[in-house]
């Protein structure tokens, strides 16, 4: 794996050493915004997504790029543009400009529902009886059997919760779901959806999702049809998945308007949101949209993922405070699809899930032609999550998303590996013994891990992970914002080692710094103890940064100049004999260094290293006959800059 990991890391390197940067369109990287990751990722073009402290400051953005606003996020201080052209053009020009005011500028990355998988019914498995359904299908609702929804229901129905189902489209006139809704959004439109509307595409089978996971959650307890594990809620359908024109497909419509959606739910009386769906990019809108959410008591359930491997990167499942969901089979086993992760909070029923489908695709895929079909994945298994979070949230209604969290895990059964394990988190979910915990018994910790350089500038998008010590349980990851601090809420308190690594060459303003991806070079730890409460913790980095240059030829006047981002020169070097040592270690901030010459009649070479914390690194530059200067970097290539802490 390890030799994997530094084939795709050298492809990488490789397909950036082809790159130009335009280094007149560079920032000065101190207290300036963050940018988002653009290389390896999909995302979509001519669409940004700003993050702001000063919404005046998002205007000189729109005039730069001759840019639309697409939606308006006030509360969590963001903006969706769009506009003509490239992302990476636009946040080439941006890294130029003085963008005072601004927290972060990232690309609107494109995400997918988890697919789906095609159930195959087991009779011996799943020939079960739960009453208050259509007999035809009673005996397959296995997952309502395996999490004890009997019992569980002589307690609570969900009775007063709004589930927010994130998802596409849904069939609100489905006979088991009519009357199971309250008003919904679509926030690529910027339109409420009626109760029980009908939103999804007739002709288009591939939004056939949200009816699903709505069944599952709340379909009614009325002797027909199926039944949901909390058929007392009532959905608020948000629609982030559309069929497309020609009815032969869907697509994402964003992050800007995903987190405008969460929003509008959060804000317009959503108990629990529901979301079986994700993918790669670490997205501070989204992250701030989650943090809103659980920050006004509106617990959040995400999909793990069907890729099976052991993954930390999977959003919005990844984000601190979230509950991540995986998929058992009525074994108790973790179907193999299941993405595994050290972020894992429960599994639940994930293979040949019963529930609804739109009516108009009973005939061509519902089972005996009916609008039902068995479907399997962490997707199918996190409306079951939901609908068990709505009735603890009946049960309890002033128990805050971090109580609910640790009721699920704690009253979960124990399968896989014994205690915790990155298959099944804690376990697969028992609904009657997660609603005879005592919320009163689970207090969180919340935790700012400030990232700070030596001259008191905060490091934008480090790495910072907390790693359990003392007891099983899940790991956090986050990453810092543009002021360096990485938010971690409602984490669970104890022993943890912080790990603080440079951020990744491929992110923002700090350019294609080499030093700052390499963990040996520049990383930071220490253990803590956290209590309940709100506590931070400030690590800062502070490196040694030494340069050795040769020239050839030696003869003429050379100097060694270090150039803020900005293009204003911080200081300059003469060389000696074609040779030069500088230790620059007091120096604090992004810098570009450059080779400047009296004469410019012959071509000449420069090469030498960069020391790091004393790792060396090959640099080099060269300057053609009638070239005056050049660049100093480690891939012969133009206007990369260093970051010296």
């Amino acid at each position: 794996m390890k030799k994997l990991l530094m084939v795709i890391v050298l492809g990488v390197i490789l397909a950036l050493m082809s790159c130009q940067v335009n280094i007149n369109n560079s920032n000065s990287g101190i207290d300036k915004p963050a940018f988002g990751e653009v290389n390896g990722l999909e995302y979509f073009e001519g669409r940004l997504i700003v993050g702001y402290e000063n919404r005046e400051a998002v205007d000189k953005i729109i005039e730069a790029l001759d840019a639309e606003i697409t939606v308006e996020i006030p509360q969590i201080k963001a903006v969706g543009l769009r506009f003509e052209g490239k992302v990476t053009d636009a946040i080439n020009k941006l890294k130029g400009m003085e963008l005072d005011g601004i927290r972060y500028v990232e690309p609107s990355y494109v995400r997918d529902l988890i697919d789906p998988k095609p159930g195959i019914v087991d009779d011996e498995i799943l020939k079960i009886v739960v009453t208050g359904c259509d007999e035809e299908f009673a005996p397959y609702l296995w997952g309502l059997w395996k999490v004890n929804a009997l019992d569980a229901w002589e307690e609570a129905t969900g009775t007063g919760i709004v589930v927010a189902v994130v998802d596409t489209p849904i069939d609100g006139q489905h006979p088991d779901l009519i009357g199971q809704f309250v008003t919904g959004y679509d926030p690529e439109q910027g339109i409420e959806i009626p109760p029980d509307t009908d939103y999804e595409d007739p002709e288009n089978p591939e939004d056939d999702h949200g009816t699903h996971v709505a069944g599952t959650i709340a379909a009614k307890r009325d002797g027909n049809g199926v039944v949901g594990l909390a058929y007392g809620v009532k959905i608020m359908p948000i629609v982030i998945f559309k069929g497309t024109p020609d009815h032969s497909d869907y697509y994402y419509v964003g992050d800007e308007y995903v987190a405008s959606g969460i929003i509008w739910a959060v804000d317009h009386g959503a108990d629990v949101l529901s979301n079986s769906w994700g993918g790669w990019g670490y997205s501070h809108v989204l992250k701030d949209a989650i943090d809103y959410a659980i920050s006004h008591d509106v617990v959040f359930v995400a999909a793990a993922g069907n890729d099976h491997v052991d993954q930390h990167f999977h959003y919005p499942s990844a984000y601190p405070g979230v509950i991540a969901v995986a998929a058992s089979t009525a074994r108790d086993d973790i179907a193999d699809f299941s993405s595994r992760s050290d972020y894992i909070s429960v599994a639940a029923p994930g293979v040949n899930v019963l529930s609804c489908i739109p009516r108009g695709s009973a005939e061509s895929e519902g089972v005996y032609g009916r609008p039902y079909a068995y479907w399997g994945g962490t997707s199918m298994a996190t409306p079951h999550v939901s609908a068990l979070v709505a009735l603890l949230k009946q049960k309890y209604p002033d128990a805050t998303p971090y109580q609910i969290k640790k009721m699920l895990e704690e009253g979960a059964v124990d399968i896989e590996d014994p205690g915790f394990d990155h298959a099944s988190g804690y376990g697969r979910i028992d609904a009657k013994a997660s609603l005879g915990k005592d919320p009163s018994n689970y207090s969180s910790a919340t935790l700012d891990v400030e990232v700070k350089a030596t001259g008191d500038w905060g490091v934008p998008f480090a790495y910072v992970t907390l790693k359990r010590l003392s007891e099983d349980g899940s790991d956090y990851f986050a990453k810092t914002d543009n002021n360096g601090i990485a938010h971690f809420h409602d984490i669970d308190p104890g022993s943890y080692m912080i790990i603080v690594g440079g951020p990744d060459w491929i992110y923002g303003w700090i350019g294609l710094a080499p030093n700052l991806r390499m963990e040996e070079e520049c990383s930071l730890s220490r253990s803590v103890d956290l209590e309940s409460g709100v506590s931070t913790e400030t690590f800062i980095f502070d490196s040694t940064f030494e340069v050795s240059l040769d020239i050839t030829p030696s003869q003429e006047a050379y100097l060694l100049v270090i150039d803020a981002v900005t293009m204003s020169q911080i200081a300059s070097y003469n060389f000696v004999d074609g040779h030069i040592d500088v230790n620059l270690s007091d120096l604090s901030g992004c810098y570009f260094l450059l080779v400047q010459r009296t004469s410019s009649a012959n071509p000449a070479t420069v090469s030498g290293i960069v020391l790091v914390n004393g790792n060396a690194i090959p640099v080099g530059g060269q300057m053609d006959a009638g070239s005056s200067s050049c660049w100093i970097d480690e891939y012969g290539g133009a206007g990369y800059y260093w970051t010296i802490f």
